[in-house]
């Protein structure tokens, strides 16, 4: 499959530090951008995935880059095998998530370190969608954006909708870290295109303007602007790939 892929990983206008990251096939990045075409590989793998620290956590950002430099490290060392490629992964993820609240709880915080993690992995031929907790993985095809994943939250208080979000599941953050994995195998098409981002564009752009954006043939820039404009009120992480002919 080929992608053309478009990356933004900004703190934003208002927060101090980036606890947001991202990873494009197991480049990282963290206060950076890219841009780049590929072809995705039918031996092996390749991900688009982004991570956003917890915000009022302590140490959100080693828990991001943590998950994603581990997960980079298992794929390569062949530990998520083709054979047992979910149950490798959901049990990868939760290790990582005890690691996570082993190192908080040695350290003393607080407010354990966590993160969520979201996006889409190509292994070995098959494609996989992959959620924990409230980052988002949408698709975008004729016209029409689509959430691919469901946010892991509820309100604070139930029926007002200016209440605090829960989060319910992330990894580490003194949860399981539980990953949500679905097939999509056959639901890419050329000119699809795919968003994988953090709250600090979705909690900042609402769905149809995002949607009237990528039809008007917004770029992952225009995106973030969106995003500042709308306050840019946290760390902001935008994954734009689309599938070409």
């Amino acid at each position: 499959m080929r992608l053309h892929i478009q990356a933004i990983c900004h703190k934003g206008l208002v927060r101090d530090n980036n606890e947001d990251a991202l990873s494009v096939g197991g480049f990282f990045l963290r206060d950076d951008s890219t841009e780049l075409s590929l072809t995705t590989p039918e031996e092996g793998f390749f991900y688009l995935l982004v991570s956003d620290g917890m915000g009022g956590h302590e140490r959100g950002e080693e828990a991001s880059e943590y998950t994603l430099t581990q997960l980079q490290e298992r794929f390569s060392a062949h530990e998520i095998t083709q054979e047992n490629f979910d149950e490798d992964l959901r049990e990868a993820v939760a290790a990582i998530s005890r690691t996570l609240n082993d190192r908080a709880y040695a350290q003393g915080q607080e407010h354990p370190m966590g993160c969520t993690l979201t996006g889409v992995i190509w292994h070995y031929g098959k494609i996989r969608l992959i959620n924990a907790g409230d980052s988002r993985t949408y698709r975008f095809r004729g016209g029409i954006l689509r959430q691919l994943t469901t946010d892991e939250t509820e309100r604070g208080i139930t029926g007002n909708p200016n209440a605090s979000k829960l989060l319910l599941n992330c990894i580490g953050g003194g949860c399981e870290g539980r990953l949500r994995i679905a097939d999509l195998d056959g639901k890419l098409l050329p000119g699809d295109q795919l968003l994988v981002c953090s709250d600090g564009l979705a909690d900042m752009v609402s769905d149809d303007d995002l949607e009237q954006a990528l039809a008007a043939g917004a770029s992952a820039t225009d995106l973030f602007h969106m995003a500042c404009d709308g306050g840019g009120e946290d760390n902001i992480s935008i994954i734009l790939a689309r599938v070409e002919a």
